[in-house]
């Protein structure tokens, strides 16, 4: 959990039974979060904390079960406007 980079967008490609077990794990820990977390309070980005903890989780599952990978080159297919973003992006880092 101390990486600075990782597997973003939750996208994957995997074994039927790599992608049981990964899902069992991950879930397990989403639903027992989504108990403990109250985000009724929380701004339309922060809403999404769940997919965000499962971005994060994808490697720590990737790293502790030893599985090989390979990345793969993807494109948005969407226009992004990446001076919103990082304004965005500075302003979560400093506003909260």
């Amino acid at each position: 959990m101390q990486e600075t980079s990782g597997h973003r967008f939750n996208m994957f490609i995997m074994k039927r039974d790599k992608f049981d077990a990964y899902c069992e794990w991950l879930f397990d820990i989403l639903f027992e979060l989504e108990k403990r977390l109250d985000i009724s309070n929380y701004n339309t980005n922060d809403a999404r904390v769940f997919g965000f903890v499962s971005e994060r989780l994808l490697d720590v599952w990737i790293n502790t079960n030893n599985i090989s990978y390979t990345n793969q080159p993807y494109i948005f297919m969407e226009k992004q406007n990446w001076f919103i973003k990082g304004i965005n992006f500075v302003k979560r880092k400093v506003f909260n």
